[in-house]
């Protein structure tokens, strides 16, 4: 049915179906297969993105879809409640992602509490409120959460329905679901004044506030004062928000949109494979940079967690949701102006948060410290929390102490424990000793042996030949220079050339264009090996790692895409073997109409491993040699021959059949 509602979709864009035979059509398929009008709404949403409809025309077809399906819906079920329009919260395992708060976050825990952000006290007084009271219990204590709660929750007039489809301000066209958290719904959407202004890159996400936050009388200025501090907040560790705006009763903000993936899923992946140390200390060494910027203009996070983290494609990491986070100074003054006071939102991720953050002490850095060493910790030692994700009061009283980790020197180890003291006053002060004790030292003798190395270089190269001419070194600086500002066809012929090229002027190049040289390999990696668009080289994926691995031993980009490859070759693999066992069983050894059969599986498992076992398996050649003879035996020569013919296109030096072919030649030309 999926087919059948893309092609009519295709259909009426094109001008062959009226809007009403496109509505009739519809209704009868989504009476039929209710979830069909997921699959239109997907279709939509790629029409929108490869931009073959304009803004206009997704927001129209989009609600046709919407109001079909709630016709269908109603005539199917008459007596439901709750009607739904398309579900766009399933994600792909591929998909890229940017979450400011999510809410599946169970990572090692089977009810996942000591995850997510837990309330322990709630109070907002800005306008009339009725008193409302729950418990919430943390461990076996017991924390009481005073809520005041508008008696009328806001409600948007304008998107009761707010989904894909949906356009705020007659710009940002949203297109899907990324995240949910307690305080808001993350989209990906796009900016139509970019597309206007014909940016490469249009897309942004948008954070809008969730109905259940907007029962809370100070929702509208904790969101604004979110975009607030995370506007001052300019830093390459820390996710870009770019604007604070509402729709009518609809409040939203407008942030980077990234691609990669939250730490809290690569720490579910590195359970399975522990990172590289290396790499771990990478990512590591950049949250500190972005934590220990906040830091330096006097923001706490005072909720940092993995699902805060992302790791971006190219390897690097951002931190994300300032959303409660609180300035560790201010003055009597500043309280007192001070109309939303985000301490009085004391949300806590138990499995992160200090005990003097449950108990609603006034924020400290050290407290960012703490989240940040434990994160670290299972960065470290294989996705292991240190604490078995204990909440920090109950920690001492258990008398819990984290494990060493392998691997790690003495210094290390020293400063991750101290980082992880549940007592405020013995935790490392600052991010920038942390991150200091974290990083491997250099050998202070071998730094010597270089700088001398260096001198003598110099001293010998004086009143007889520079190291590197300078003409020629002003020339690689321009040619630099001419790719980071766009020439496409100068960095094609310099990456090709490279190795053509003498060391020194190998290195100047090599570190002056390495972003652009590994993104380079990156999309000519994608260019052949991407399952999901029917790309099965890995050979030659695997070569071009190769020739970038040799100009960047160290890149730990490089060591993301080789994983995320290695990856996506062993899950076709597998998906393909599975096949082959199952067509081998069926006896499906021939060209079938809908190509279900061998002569399908083995030329791909052919292109994305030539050595593999099952390409050597002499059971298939007998089997297709045995069928023939058979065949032959019941004077059935041309359904013999297709045997033969399909038996040698896999085994072409197979000499049985070889010999069977020039056998079977004689009867069938008579």
């Amino acid at each position: 049915m999926s087919e059948v509602c893309k092609s009519l979709i295709d259909d009426y864009i094109t001008g062959i179906l009226e809007v009403a035979d496109l509505e009739d059509a519809l209704a009868g398929i989504f009476g039929d297969t209710p979830s069909s009008h997921i699959n239109a709404q997907k279709h939509l949403q790629k029409l929108f993105e490869s931009d073959r409809i304009d803004s206009n025309g997704f927001s129209e077809i989009s609600h046709l879809i919407s109001r079909v399906n709630i016709k269908a819906t109603i005539q199917n079920n008459p007596d439901s409640a709750v009607i739904s329009g398309a579900d766009h919260s399933n994600l792909d395992d591929d998909k890229t992602l940017i979450l400011t708060d999510i809410t599946d976050l169970t990572d090692l825990t089977e009810d996942g509490s000591s995850d997510k952000t837990v309330l322990v006290r709630a109070e907002f007084t800005h306008e009339a409120t009725t008193d409302t009271s729950a418990v919430k219990q943390l461990g076996d204590e017991t924390s009481i959460i005073r809520t005041k709660v508008v008696e009328k929750p806001h409600k948007s007039k304008k998107f009761d329905n707010l989904g894909p489809g949906v356009t705020l301000k007659d710009r940002f066209v949203l297109l899907e679901k990324l995240g949910q958290g307690g305080m808001g719904i993350v989209f990906k959407a796009k900016d139509l004044l970019k597309v206007e202004a014909q940016d490469k890159n249009p897309y942004v996400a948008i954070k809008v506030l969730t109905d259940a936050f907007k029962k809370y009388s100070g929702s509208f200025i904790a969101l604004q004062r979110e975009a607030s501090k995370a506007q001052k907040l300019a830093h390459p560790n820390i996710a870009t928000v770019y604007d604070f705006d509402r729709d009518e009763d609809t409040v939203f903000m407008t942030m980077e949109y990234l691609q990669g993936k939250p730490l809290n899923q690569l720490i579910k992946e590195v359970l399975k494979k522990p990172l590289k140390k290396d790499h771990a200390l990478h990512i590591i060494d950049e949250l500190c940079s972005g934590l220990s910027y906040a830091h330096e203009k006097l923001l706490v996070h005072s909720d940092f967690k993995p699902g805060n983290c992302f790791l971006l494609n190219d390897g690097h990491v951002k931190l994300l949701d300032f959303g409660i986070a609180r300035a560790s100074t201010q003055t009597d003054e500043e309280r007192e102006n001070t109309m939303f006071d985000p301490a009085k939102l004391s949300a806590v991720t138990p499995a992160y948060a200090t005990p003097e953050m449950f108990a609603g002490m006034n924020p400290d850095p050290r407290d960012d410290i703490y989240g940040l060493a434990c994160v670290s910790y299972q960065l470290l030692a294989g996705g292991k929390h240190p604490y078995n994700k204990v909440a920090s009061p109950k920690i001492k009283e258990l008398g819990i102490k984290p494990k060493a980790i392998k691997g790690l020197n003495r210094r290390q180890q020293r400063t991750l424990m101290k980082a992880l003291s549940v007592v405020r006053e013995d935790r490392i002060s600052t991010v920038k000793k942390f991150a200091d004790g974290m990083r491997l030292q250099k050998s202070h003798a071998k730094s010597i042996l270089l700088v001398t190395l260096f001198l003598v270089t110099i001293a010998v190269g004086v009143g007889y030949q520079p190291y590197l001419d300078f003409q020629s070194e002003q020339a690689l600086f321009d040619k630099i220079r001419s790719i980071k500002q766009g020439d496409k066809a100068l960095m094609i012929e310099t990456i090709w050339s490279l190795d053509q090229q003498i060391p020194e002027h190998q290195k100047i190049l090599s570190v002056g264009l390495r972003r652009e040289i590994i993104t380079f390999y990156r999309d000519r990696i994608r260019s052949v090996f991407r399952p999901k668009e029917g790309l099965y080289d890995y050979p030659e994926a695997l070569n071009l790692l190769s020739q970038a691995e040799k100009h960047y031993p160290d890149s730990v980009a490089l060591s993301t895409i080789k994983d995320q490859v290695k990856e996506q070759k062993d899950r076709l693999m597998s998906s393909l073997v599975s096949l082959y066992k199952r067509y081998y069983n069926n006896m499906k050894l021939t060209k079938t109409a809908n190509g279900e059969d061998l002569t399908t599986v083995l030329p791909l498992i052919r292109r994305v491993d030539p050595d593999h076992y099952l390409l050597k398996d002499k059971k298939l050649a007998n089997l297709y040699l045995s069928e023939a003879e058979k065949l032959i035996s019941n004077r059935k020569y041309k359904e013999a021959s297709n045997y033969i013919i399909t038996g040698l296109k896999l085994f072409p030096k197979e000499s049985r059949l070889l010999s069977l072919s020039k056998q079977i030649n004689a009867p069938t030309q008579n």
